[in-house]
């Protein structure tokens, strides 16, 4: 079991922290976009869309406070690297989910398009809403448990994979609908798909900088 004890490596990790809860506050709210525009709550999506701009906005000025922390503090070379490859992916992550939001509500959904794909893109969601709560998670080991954090980070990993199918059948779906919609249409749930897609994937790039900030630790 690794610890740490040096106030400003405490400050970093704790403002990780607080960048995870941010994405996870993001993710419900993206859930709730969804199921609005399923829904046909336009003036509701938009105040969702608005929700996630905050709070991407506060995950970047987090970010911004961490990196200024990382440069402007004495840490290791490999410590520093380590940590800014997390903080990017979880900056990576808000902006996903950001423009997955976006991605929908940018314009009306084609309705046929809508009922084909609201099953699966709610499945989709659960399973983001359960990567970030493991998220949040792992990041909250990091400080006291580096290694249930990496278990923890494998189980996200293992939601990524189970993401790439449920996105697979998605667009398999969106393929087979091409005779209902047109082109635009079509192009907008695929844009909506593959956003959702980068934030599981973003997910996994913050286990595997976790993997190598503890072998950084360990060496």
């Amino acid at each position: 079991m690794i610890k740490f004890t040096i106030n400003k490596e405490e400050i970093l990790f704790s403002k990780t922290l607080e960048m995870t809860k941010n994405i996870n506050d993001a993710i419900l709210r993206l859930n709730e976009l969804v199921r609005k525009v399923i829904k046909g709550d336009r003036e509701g999506v938009m105040s969702e869309v608005i929700r996630i701009k905050a709070i991407y906005e506060r995950v970047a000025m987090i970010r911004e406070e961490i990196v200024s922390m990382l440069y402007g503090e004495a840490f290791l070379p490999d410590f520093k690297e380590s940590m800014m490859m997390l903080n990017q992916a979880l900056y990576n992550t808000i902006k996903a989910i950001k423009d997955s939001g976006r991605a929908i509500s940018s314009r009306k959904p084609n309705e046929g398009l809508l009922k084909a794909l609201s099953d699966g893109l709610l499945t989709y969601l659960s399973t983001v809403i359960e990567g970030g709560e493991k998220l949040t998670e792992m990041i909250s080991y990091m400080k006291t448990d580096m290694k249930e954090a990496i278990r923890i980070g494998k189980e996200i990993q293992l939601l990524e994979r189970n993401g790439d199918d449920i996105k697979d059948v998605l667009i398999q779906k969106l393929y087979d609908s091409e005779g209902i919609a047109d082109v635009i249409s079509i192009l907008q749930f695929k844009d909506v798909i593959i956003f959702m897609d980068d934030i599981l994937d973003y997910m996994e790039e913050a286990t595997l900088s976790i993997e190598t900030l503890y072998a950084t630790l360990k060496a």
